[in-house]
C-alpha cells in the first residue's frame, strides 16, 4: 500500500501598486517620454561616483542600483515557453469555473511547486511536468538553474521594488521521513527553500507550519491549514512577497463613484480611480491595453490590463492570450497620453489545481499507480500528488495593491479603450484581464481577472 505525502506550496504577492494623477497634471510615466522638470517631474540624481570628487572631499555612493536578471538565450526561451503555461493554465482554470468570477492567480508559483516536485521526480512523469511547464526535453539541473536565476535575480530588478521568494519542506518526524540528501540540498541551492523535521500528530506541527506562512506574508495568510493529518509525509511550502509602487500614484481625491457593467448586463457603482499619465497604449480586434510601470525611471516591472473591445469578453480576451504571442503585441504599442480609470477593488480566490494540471498535460503525478517520485524520501518512494491548489487575494486601491497567493501541492505515496490623435481613453468600467510581468526575464508573476463582485 502507498503511504502518504502531503506537499503544499505557497505564494504571496504583496504589491504597493501606486499610481495617479495630480489635479489636471499628465504625469510621464514612461522613458519614452522625456521628463520635464517644469511639469512636477524631476531628474535622476546623478551617480556621484562618475563625477571627480573634490580634493577634500571623499564621497561614497551607497543607494542601491537596479540589475537585471541574467538569464542565458535557453534560458529566455523557457521563460517564454513557459509564459504560455500560464496563460493556458488560467484560461483553463477560467472555463471550468461555471460561475465565472473574478480570480487572481501566481502562475510561477505553480511553476516553482512543480520545479520542485520535479527534482525528486523521474521517468513518465518527470518527463510530463517538464513537457506541461514548457521546458520539453530540458533536464532537471536547467529546469533548477531557471528557478534559480529567478528566485535570486527578481530582488535585486529595482531597487524600488520588494520581492522575496522562498520555500520550506517539513517533513515528518511522526513517521520517521528522512529526506534524501541530494533532494534537500537541491531545495536548499535552487530554490531557497529551509527544512525542519516536524511531528505533525503534535498541534505544535501546524502552529509552525502556519507561522511561516504568516511571516512571509506579512501576516495576509495566517492560516495556511485547518489540520495536519498524521499519515502526512511532507509539508512544501513556497512564498513570494512582492510590494512595488506604480511610477505615480491616483489621488484620492480623483477617485469617484462611478457605473460597472458586468457580464451578465447589470450595473454597480464602484469607486473608479482616475488619472491621466503618458503610458504605452494599444488596440487590436479583441483588446485594448495599457501598460502600467512600477518602481524607479527605468522600470522593469510591469502591469498590463487588458480590457475587451466591445461585443468581446473576458474569455475571448484569454483565448486571444493562450494563442498568440501577446507580449510582441504589448511592445509594438505607441506612448499616449491616457485619461485612465481602474475600479479600486478586491479579489479572494481558490484554486483546484489537479483538473486544470490534468487537462495540460501531467496527469501521472495524481495517480498512485504511475507516479514516479522516487528521490525525495530516503524510506519512502511511492508516492503521489494528492491536492493541488493555490489561495489567493490581491486587493488593489489608490495607496497600494496588497495581494497573496498560496499553492498548495498534496502528494500521497499509494471596457472601452478609445484613440483620439494622441490621446486615448482607458475606463475599465466593465471585467478586464491584468498581468504582472518582469520584463529583463519575461517572467509572468501573476494574472488576474475582475468582473465586479
Amino acid at each position: 500500500m502507498k503511504k502518504t505525502i502531503l506537499a503544499f506550496g505557497m505564494v504571496l504577492l504583496m504589491a504597493g501598486m501606486l499610481t495617479g494623477c495630480n489635479g489636471s497634471e499628465d504625469i510621464t510615466a514612461n522613458k519614452d517620454i522625456p521628463e520635464n522638470p517644469q511639469n512636477g517631474q524631476t531628474e535622476e540624481p546623478k551617480d556621484p561616483g562618475q563625477e571627480q570628487p573634490d580634493k577634500d572631499d571623499f564621497i561614497v555612493y551607497m543607494l542601491p542600483r537596479a540589475k537585471q536578471i541574467e538569464l542565458t538565450q535557453e534560458q529566455k526561451a523557457l521563460v517564454k515557453k513557459n509564459n504560455d503555461f500560464s496563460m493556458n493554465l488560467f484560461k483553463t482554470i477560467n472555463e471550468m469555473d461555471e460561475k465565472k468570477r473574478s480570480n487572481f492567480l501566481s502562475p510561477i508559483s505553480v511553476t516553482y511547486m512543480l520545479g520542485m516536485l520535479n527534482d525528486g521526480a523521474a521517468g513518465e512523469t518527470s518527463k510530463e511536468i517538464l513537457s506541461m511547464l514548457g521546458f520539453g526535453e530540458s533536464d532537471t539541473q536547467s529546469v533548477n538553474e531557471l528557478c534559480k536565476a529567478l528566485i535570486y535575480g527578481a530582488p535585486n530588478v529595482d531597487p524600488n521594488v520588494s520581492v522575496e521568494i522562498s520555500s520550506y519542506i517539513a517533513a515528518n518526524s511522526h513517521r520517521s521521513v528522512t529526506l534524501e540528501s541530494l533532494f534537500q540540498k537541491d531545495m536548499e541551492t535552487y530554490y531557497k527553500a529551509e527544512a525542519a523535521s516536524l511531528d505533525f500528530s503534535s498541534p505544535d506541527a501546524l502552529k509552525t507550519i502556519n507561522g511561516w506562512c504568516s511571516e512571509k506574508t506579512d501576516g495576509k495568510i495566517d492560516k495556511m491549514l485547518e489540520e495536519l493529518d498524521t499519515t502526512s509525509l511532507l509539508v512544501l511550502l513556497n512564498a513570494v512577497n512582492f510590494k512595488a509602487t506604480w511610477v505615480s500614484k491616483f489621488d484620492e481625491a480623483n477617485t469617484l463613484d462611478e457605473t460597472f457593467t458586468m457580464d451578465d448586463g447589470t450595473t454597480k457603482q464602484l469607486p473608479m480611480m482616475h488619472q491621466k499619465a503618458f503610458v504605452r497604449f494599444g488596440s487590436n480586434d479583441v483588446y485594448s491595453t495599457i501598460l502600467l510601470p512600477y518602481g524607479g525611471t527605468n522600470a522593469e516591472w510591469y502591469m498590463y490590463i487588458l480590457l475587451p473591445q466591445e461585443n468581446k469578453t473576458v474569455e475571448d480576451v484569454l483565448e486571444a492570450m493562450s494563442k498568440e504571442d501577446w507580449t510582441k503585441f504589448f511592445w509594438n504599442t505607441s506612448v499616449y497620453q491616457v485619461d485612465i480609470k481602474i475600479p479600486r477593488f478586491k479579489t479572494t480566490s481558490e484554486n483546484d489545481l489537479i483538473q486544470p494540471i490534468k487537462k495540460l498535460g501531467a496527469p501521472s503525478i495524481f495517480n498512485p499507480d504511475k507516479a514516479d517520485f522516487p528521490k525525495m524520501c530516503s524510506n519512502y518512494k511511492n508516492l503521489y500528488v494528492s491536492k493541488l491548489l493555490q489561495k489567493a487575494a490581491v486587493d488593489v486601491n489608490e495607496n497600494g495593491t496588497e495581494a497573496v497567493a498560496v499553492t498548495a501541492a498534496g502528494i500521497n505515496a499509494t471596457s472601452v479603450g478609445i484613440i483620439d490623435r494622441d490621446k486615448a481613453y482607458f475606463y475599465c468600467d466593465s471585467p478586464f484581464v491584468y498581468v504582472i510581468q518582469e520584463q529583463s526575464s519575461g517572467a509572468v508573476f501573476f494574472i488576474g481577472t475582475f468582473r465586479g463582485e
